[in-house]
């Protein structure tokens, strides 16, 4: 797997690779990084380093590439200043394009990048965390309110309920309230539609399904907001 990270590090930053290509590489990219971590508890910095130095010119390939990374977070320092970094090219690229475009992949990885970013500082950096949510959900509600909520909202809602789907096998009690406090935020926007609110049913109930030995206890607040 060493022998790997060169070949795939040039590919990363080669130029004109494919859409459908590089979501191969990004699938190779996490099998390597797992094996590397599991069997030989090598950290692949230059990877994070990558994503740390490139995230700002090429954010789509850097937060794609982020969010293939769905194993259990590691707060190493290489790791933070990765997040660190791309998470001001998250935050910007949440603003709610101005029209409905062909491709419009940036915002919807934002979204979902945003999201993964959250889950790897939520016991860092609470504060952090909460504009990231603030801004996902408020760039939401506008997309809804200006009719483009199929072309965006439900394409970011159908990625995170694929992120959730690998990621929840490890999630504790603080990922579970997170996620379950989003989705509310989320099912609560005024003029979103059944089949986007269905997106998140889902979500939930591979959530509640994915983690049975978790403290489930929710603030008051939320319990009579969740779906159930």
């Amino acid at each position: 797997m060493i022998q790997l990270k060169k070949p795939l590090m040039y590919c990363l930053t080669e130029v004109g690779v494919t859409e459908n290509t590089f979501k191969i590489l990004g699938k190779v990219v996490f099998h390597v990084v797992h094996e590397l971590l599991q069997y030989q508890e090598d950290r692949w910095f230059e990877l994070w380093d990558y994503i740390a130095s490139e995230c700002s010119t090429q954010f789509e390939r850097t937060v794609y590439i982020f969010q293939c990374l769905t194993m259990m977070p590691d707060d190493n320092e290489y790791v933070i200043h990765a997040v660190g970094n791309l998470l001001p090219e998250i935050r910007t690229r949440l603003n709610p394009p101005g029209e409905l475009l062909v491709d419009n992949s940036s915002w919807v990885l934002a979204f979902v990048g945003g999201f993964c970013a959250a889950i790897h500082l939520l016991e860092l950096y609470t504060k952090s965390v909460a504009e990231t949510v603030d801004k996902m959900v408020d760039s939401v509600r506008e997309l809804v309110e200006r009719g483009m909520e199929v072309g965006l909202v439900r394409r970011a809602f159908r990625d995170l309920e694929s992120v959730v789907k690998k990621q929840v096998e490890w999630y504790d009690g603080n990922e579970y309230k997170f996620i379950k406090a989003l989705l509310w935020k989320l099912y609560e926007i005024k003029g979103l539609k059944m089949e986007s609110r269905m997106v998140l049913w889902r979500i939930n109930v591979v959530l509640e399904r994915g983690t049975p030995n978790v403290d489930k206890e929710l603030p008051e607040s939320l319990h009579s907001n969740l779906i159930e």
